[in-house]
């Protein structure tokens, strides 16, 4: 799962070259993401903060933060 994610990441980085604000956020969760157990050790504010801003559909984001729980 946090590969998918990493995924997005990495397109959207390339999506937001030409916007400083949006790129900026995008290298702060690549680093993020780069620690296999990111989301155990955040807390779940944080963690749908992060999946919004990976552009994941709101009605998706609870399945995808448990199952990122249970990795």
């Amino acid at each position: 799962m946090i590969e998918k994610l990493q995924t997005i990441n990495t397109k959207l980085l390339k999506l937001y070259e030409n916007d400083k604000e949006k790129k900026e956020k995008q290298i702060l969760i690549q680093k993020i993401l780069q620690e296999p157990n990111c989301f155990l050790k955040m807390d779940i504010e944080t963690a749908y903060a992060i999946l919004k801003d990976l552009e994941i559909p709101q009605e998706k984001r609870k399945n995808i933060y448990l199952g990122l729980l249970d990795e």
